[in-house]
Parts: C-alpha cells; structure tokens; sequence
C-alpha cells in the first residue's frame, strides 16, 4: 500500500468510527426513551436489560452507517481541502479519483460487511431483541395497564382504565374490562366506577377489586330459534374481585423465543416464506373458485339435470311429482313461471343468498389482500438487504466530492451537511417504502428509488468536483439571467432615445 493510501485511509478511520459509535448511541437513547416504561421498575435483573440494549444497537446498525459514511467522506475531503493537501495532491498530478481510490475500496468492502451483517446479524439480533422487550413487559402487566389505552397483555382480557393515581398508582377510575376467554367476541363485559390493582405476595396473580359496577353479558343459544330473542345476563355489585393468572409471566427465561417475523429471517429464509404464502394463496384462490364453480357454474347442467331425475324416482314415495311445462309455453319473465304466492318467498331466498355471497366475498377479498400485503413484506425486507447495502457506495459518492467541493472540515459545515442528506434519504426512502407497504409501488422500486434519486446526484457531483467545476457560486447561475436583462435593459434605452 501506497504512502497516499495509507493518508487518506487513516484520516478516513477516526472519524468514521467516532461518527458511527455517536450515531449508535443517540439511535440507542432514542429507543430507551421510547420504552422506558416498559423497562423500568419492573424488578428485572440489570443483565436482562444490558443484553437488550446490546441486541438493539445491532438493529441500528443498518440506519448509522449511512450516515456515518456520509459524514466522514465530507470532513475527510472538506479537511484536505481546507487545509491545501487535495490541491497539492493534484498539483502533483494526481486525479480526485485516485485520491478517492483507497477510499472507494473500503467502502465497497463496507458495503459487503453491511449485507453479511443484515442477512445474519441482524434477523438474530431483531428476534432476541424483540422477544426480550416483550418478555420485560410483561413480567409485571400491572404497570403496563396505562389511562386511555386497552391493554391486551394478559390473554383473554382487554382492561382500559380512565385514570391511575395514588401513591402506588394502584388506584383506578372508571373501570372497562372486556373478557375474551370465551372467544365469542366482546359478549362479556364489566363496567366499574373505580377499582385497586394489587399484585399477590407471591406475584402469581393480579388482583383487581371493581366498586359500584355492572357486568354484562351476551347469551348465545344452542337453537336458532332462540337466538332472535337475544337473551343476556345484567347484574350489578358494590365490589367484586378478579383474579389474573400472572404464572405465564413470572416463570421461565426471558430469553424465550417466539414466533419469527419477517424482520428476524436471512434472505434464503425469506425466499422460502414467499414461496409458501404465494403457494397459499393460490391455493386459498383455488379453492374459493372451485367452490363458486360447485354452487353456480352450469356447463354440466345436463349431467345435474340426469342425476336429479334419477333422485326423484328413487324418492318418489316421499317426493311430490315435478310438473314440467312446455318450455315455448315460460314467460320470459322468470317470476311470472311461479305462483304468486312464491314469488315474495323467491325474492326473499335470493336476496339472503346475494348478501350472504357478498359477504362471503369481502371476507375473502379482505384475507387475500391481507396475504399479499404479508407477501409484500417479505419481499420489501428482501430488497432492504441489499438496497441499505449499496446505499453504503451511494452516499459516499455524495459525500466526497461535496467535501472536496466545501473544502471545510471539522464539526461545523460537515455535520451541517451530511445531516440535512441523510434526512432527505432516510424520508424519502421510509416514504416510499410505505408506498410498498400498501402495495401502490412494486417492493423493487420502494426499495431503490431513493437510491436511484441520489446516485446520479453523486455522479454529478463527482464529476463536478474532478473537473474542478464551480457549482456554489451565485453569480454563476445568475449570469444567464444578467444577460437576459441587460437585452430588455438596451431595448428600452433605444425607446426612450
């Protein structure tokens, strides 16, 4: 390696790995800030929690060294302009390319890191992670239960409370408690004016004593025809007590895994899972046409007509006779062929079976966009990999040149810039992944556009900066508007002379 190669790379390393630990940590405080509820005062061990915190900066990996690379590229080109360095290099002959070299070779090596890095690290990371916050939370469910908001965390139950207060905060108002453990829907519900929340000594069961309420609940019955009347069971108490198991909560490991989502699979694993949702979904669309074809396709109504008649005979001690007329003497008018007295009967069945069809049909449409959204999930992080990969080369290509364009180093212009860059991208790459989300953009273009936008933005740059073009001088861009003026200006001198 070169004199010049080892320079720039060693002015390149310090500020890179400053700038890339401050971005993990200020995207690590972002995340504390954000579930410090959920971790604090919990009675959990300090190394369940150091180990989250751990596996959470892993995650952020993808979103600092963009960043990181952006604004090192701009203060290690702005330093060696500022300080006359990049212009001695090319007094002696030297390109801005070959001085980028070294650099452009790390940042390739970088970008390949980031991809093994996000296809191996990080869906581990993500699962262990994810299922440690959510363990955390739920060891003690009674300070998760927040004013305002339903809390579903312990199975069978939604509780929302109005207010918590006292010194323990154990002290609630207005009291909704929605049981589920049946899984017949909300038909069960208890309302209280106020209520206490204690924990057993034991922490096995969460005790919440309800005062001035009224439970309701809704009757099924067994027969249909019961069901019209809609029977339910009203009751009001003073006080009641329920009980919730916390066993669930309070035993094992809290390192206990759960099911994986598409952020916690390798692209190999995310293939797979696209290939069996797709064969799912054809198979569920398969057998939703095969069932309209059943219930009303006709290509084969002389084969139904045959066998029908077939069933008529062999029933026919028990079955009235079907009186066929002849078919030049039926109305065109398909109800006028009925007696009147059927046809509101004729009208009625069909007007169940229409409703009940569509129902049936935005239930179905409903659980397939549902599944391709699922699909679409997979196949954006699929494309993630690779595109936060290559936005690695992307913005370096944007941040060297526009250094070496600045020519300011330090703290100040650099972080200035490369910030106002980054938001830019991280926005318009988070905006159209949305897009891709709802399916209004192919996960191939939510994925890259943004970086589709920039690289020409970086090319250009390069170019402008190697050619030792002047790109930020006002007077440049204005000159053609000067001129402009200045014909309008001779024009009218020669009106008024």
């Amino acid at each position: 390696m070169k004199i010049l190669d080892r320079f720039v790379l060693r002015s390149f390393f310090r500020p890179f790995i400053i700038t890339f630990i401050v971005m993990i940590l200020f995207l690590l405080m972002q995340f504390v800030w954000k579930y410090i509820d959920d971790l604090v005062g919990r009675g959990v061990e300090w190394y369940y929690i150091a180990e989250l915190l751990f596996y959470t900066s892993a995650t952020l990996v993808p979103m600092a060294l963009p960043l990181a690379v952006l604004l090192s590229s701009i203060m290690v080109l702005g330093t060696l302009g500022e300080n006359y360095e990049l212009a001695a290099l090319k007094s002696s002959g030297l390109s801005l390319m070959r001085v980028m070299r070294p650099l452009f070779v790390f940042i390739c090596f970088l970008a390949l890191s980031a991809f093994l890095f996000g296809n191996y690290v990080i869906p581990i990371a993500n699962l262990h992670s994810e299922n440690l916050r959510r363990n955390i939370t739920n060891k003690k469910p009674a300070l998760s239960i927040r004013p305002g908001i339903f809390y579903t965390g312990i199975e069978g139950y939604s509780i929302k409370i109005a207010d918590k207060y006292g010194p323990n905060q154990n002290l609630l108002d207005e009291v909704l408690i929605y049981d589920h453990t049946q899984n017949n829907g909300n038909t069960k519900v208890i309302v209280a004016d106020s209520g206490k929340m204690n924990v057993t000594s034991d922490e096995q069961f969460l005790e919440i004593t309800l005062y001035n309420g009224h439970s309701y609940e809704d009757i099924i019955p067994k027969k249909r025809k019961d069901r019209d009347n809609k029977p339910f069971v009203s009751s009001a108490f003073e006080e009641s007590l329920i009980r919730f198991n916390l066993g669930d909560f309070q035993a094992g490991d809290l390192r206990k895994t759960g099911r994986k989502e598409f952020d916690m699979l390798n692209v190999r694993q995310l293939s797979v899972a696209v290939d069996s949702l797709n064969d799912l979904l054809a198979n569920q669309q398969q057998e939703f046409a095969r069932q309209m074809v059943d219930k009303y396709a006709y290509a084969d109504l002389e084969e139904k007509e045959r066998l029908a008649e077939e069933s008529a005979v062999e029933n026919d001690s028990t079955q009235k006779a079907v009186i066929k007329g002849d078919p030049e003497s039926l109305s065109p008018h398909l109800l006028e062929n009925f007696a009147p007295e059927m046809r509101s009967r004729i009208l009625q069945n069909s007007l169940r079976i229409a409703r009940g069809n569509r129902a049936y049909f935005t239930n179905a449409s409903a659980q397939y966009n549902w599944r391709k959204m699922m699909i679409a999930r997979h196949v954006l992080e699929w494309q993630k990999k690779f595109s936060i990969s290559f936005a690695v080369i992307v913005l370096f290509f944007v941040g060297a040149p526009l250094g070496a364009i600045i020519r300011k180093g330090g703290m100040g212009m650099p972080v200035v810039v490369s910030v106002f860059i980054f938001i830019v991208y991280h926005v318009t790459s988070f905006s159209f992944e949305k897009l891709g989300r709802f399916m209004y953009w192919t996960p191939f273009q939510a994925m890259w556009t943004a970086n589709f936008i920039l690289l020409p933005i970086g090319l250009w740059l390069t170019y402008k900066s190697a050619t030792d073009s002047v790109i930020f001088n006002i007077e440049l861009y204005l000159k053609p508007f000067q001129k402009i003026s200045d014909i309008f200006v001779r024009r009218f001198k020669k009106l008024g002379s």
